[in-house]
């Protein structure tokens, strides 16, 4: 019997089976990825921890790891969920292991240098600031800069290098080789990649009554300190710490709020204001422009223990405060947060009533609304022009969406200033020149103006700025050289406002300058913070001053910004809007709210439970006026913002 002929063209077409060897080290090529996708995912969690930590293992490994080591294990999944989500969505191992490795690094490195700068952690807010690359790149030294880009270019490069390697013990299972292989491991890597995103969207809602992966981090010994977030990332773990601060309800609805409760505690300030406004003229706004400078890193050193300059660097503003309504004003960080203080200020919202992870307003909640009530519009309705001045980046805090939304009718950033010269080797606009736009704007302009100028002269980072740095004692290395560049510029930041106020004086306008420091610098070393305490450290010169009445010479210890408006009608004799009342009576009960404490009218620092039955009903009205102006139905609005008429 013959043969049946043989078709040679299928014998040529056919593709030879891999060997057996080969076959099972592909199969074994994606069971050996998740093995490593788990352990990559705790080393970076680990390398990401100790960078928080400074580098310090043994507290790392006493503090967090061995104290609560299910934290660990919870930030591992988190973590391990965006490696595995980013391998199966590009079928690669080893450029997103690449890229993990190099994303915690910068970002453990960006937390460790914000922690000691500004005493707090990386925010998810901060995100925003990934808009603004030059101004990141200007807080760190060019030498540091240019080191940290070239390790991260060495370890990515480490990474694939290695990873090339091992692809030779553990090749790519390709779809010539084994289709239908192919096919299954491409449907598990779609399920992979729903399964992850899937977990990592419901860890997002962190904050949502009910959520399991805040269950499970409480059950495994988490300790939130909500007015306290450096301790939150070194206490629950830097991913702990980032689900906590990811959205939340910006305030908690105050017990009893109602349309009936806002108008009944509207109707108690409305009388308050009537009452207090007695004899005021309701036209002393009329022809006054109102000036809020805020100074940016502008501080008092000589009140600092520990630390001496050689020479006092703000001899005008310490001489004027003895002349003037001032004191010191009570911030919520040092070394940053200007726009907190800024909002605060121009609002009367204090941060220290709503939810402890909205980090910033002005990027977290003013930009989701059309208007939001604030002291522009109400001295809009009062017949002033509203600018802003900043002499930086429109971008910066989203001043370019938030101004206009708190009402602000004109936004004069650096690129709008008639005068844009530095200082020495200054990288900013100087205080000369941004008080001389201020100056501009009012000399051109027919209507009374409401100006809120932020200036940019004394941010840092200092050394090398000026030839002639003032030297300061009971400091040494980079703290001494950061001081002495810092001492100078807030001279010549004194030399500037005194001339500024000379010529306002002389210039025939009827104008009321709000000056303050928003924080002080971050460079001061902990021992200097531990010395003088939260409290000082945290406190700030501000004055208000008038062209054309006579001086009003009360200090005050320490106020929160939400007073200084309302501090500023007093000075001019000007009639409050019930919403300044409220803000007036709050100020003698409870002069300073900080985040989680407050100065009672002792001027001690008490918890809320140890102000008195009187300042808590005050904070409860307060609460309530603030949530619904903010968040709320704004039921109150109408009323709290009432322009006296006559």
């Amino acid at each position: 019997m013959l043969d049946e002929p043989r078709d040679e063209s299928a014998a040529v077409e056919e593709t030879p089976d891999p060997s057996d060897a080969t076959r099972r080290s592909r199969y074994r090529t994606p069971r050996a990825a998740l093995l490593f996708t788990v352990g990559w995912a705790a080393f970076c969690n680990l390398v990401l921890e100790l960078l928080q930590h400074g580098g310090d293992a043994p507290r790392l490994v006493s503090d967090f790891l061995v104290g609560t080591p299910v934290l660990f294990l919870l930030g591992t999944l988190v973590v391990w969920a965006v490696l595995l989500a980013v391998v199966a969505t590009l079928g690669r191992l080893w450029v997103p292991a690449a890229l993990l490795l190099v994303g915690v690094i910068a970002l453990g490195l960006a937390d460790n240098i914000k922690l000691q700068i500004r005493a707090e952690p990386v925010y998810p807010s901060d995100v925003a600031f990934v808009g603004t690359p030059g101004f990141l790149a200007e807080m760190v030294q060019p030498g540091r800069l240019v080191l940290l880009l070239g390790l991260l270019a060495v370890v990515a490069v480490f990474v694939l290098l290695v990873g090339r390697v091992a692809t030779r013990r553990f090749p790519r299972l390709r779809r010539r080789d084994e289709t239908r292989a192919w096919r299954r491991l491409l449907w598990v890597r779609l399920a992979v990649v729903v399964a992850c995103c899937g977990f990592l969207t419901y860890a997002s809602h962190f904050n949502t009554p009910g959520n399991l992966v805040r269950a499970a981090y409480d059950a495994g010994g988490s300790r939130w300190t909500p007015w306290f977030q450096a301790g939150n990332y070194l206490k629950n773990g830097f991913v702990g710490g980032t689900l906590f601060n990811l959205k939340t309800p910006a305030m908690a609805k105050p017990a009893g709020y109602s349309e009936a409760t806002m108008h009944e505690v509207a109707a108690r300030y409305v009388a308050e204001a009537a009452q207090r406004n007695a004899g005021r003229d309701p036209h002393a706004l009329d022809d006054v422009n109102i000036v809020v400078v805020l100074s940016e890193s502008f501080s008092d050193p000589t009140r600092l223990a520990g630390v001496r300059p050689a020479e006092d660097p703000i001899p005008f503003t310490r001489r004027l405060m003895g002349q003037t309504s001032s004191g010191n004003l009570l911030a919520h960080q040092v070394g940053g947060g200007t726009a907190n203080v800024e909002f605060e200020t121009l609002t009367g919202m204090s941060l220290s009533q709503f939810a402890p992870q909205l980090t910033t307003p002005y990027q977290m909640l003013v930009p989701q609304y059309q208007s939001f009530p604030s002291a522009v519009g109400y001295f809009r309705a009062h017949g002033h022009r509203a600018v802003a001045v900043h002499p930086y980046l429109t971008q910066m805090y989203r001043r370019k969406d938030t101004y206009p939304v708190l009402g602000f009718q004109q936004f004069v950033d650096q690129n709008g200033m008639h005068d844009r010269s530095r200082l020495a080797h200054g990288q900013y606009i100087s205080d000369s020149a941004a008080f001389g736009e201020v100056e501009r704007q009012i000399s051109t302009s027919d209507d009374p103006l409401f100006v809120n100028l932020v200036t940019m002269q004394n941010h840092g980072p200092y050394p090398g700025q000026y030839d002639d740095p003032i030297g300061m004692s009971g400091l040494s290395g980079d703290a001494a050289d950061q001081a002495s560049d810092y001492l100078r510029g807030l001279r010549h930041s004194d030399q500037a406002l005194q001339g500024f106020l000379s010529r306002l004086e002389t210039s025939g306008e009827k104008t009321v300058v709000v000056f303050y420091g928003d924080h002080q610098p971050g460079f001061w070393p902990r021992d200097v913070r531990a010395t003088n305490g939260d409290r000082r450290m945290k406190e700030t010169p501000y004055f208000i001053w008038s062209s054309f009445r006579p001086a009003r010479t009360e200090h005050t210890s320490t106020v929160s910004p939400v007073y200084l408006l309302p501090e500023t009608l007093d000075v001019v004799g000007a009639p409050l809007p019930p919403y300044y009342a409220l803000l007036d009576k709050m100020q003698q009960e409870i002069p300073g709210m900080d985040l989680g404490s407050y100065i009672d009218d002792d001027d001690h620092v008490v918890p809320k439970s140890g102000l008195s039955p009187r300042a808590r009903a005050l904070l409860r009205d307060y609460r309530l006026v603030q949530y619904d102006l903010s968040v709320g139905k704004r039921y109150s609005l109408a009323d709290m913002f009432q322009v006296p008429r006559s």
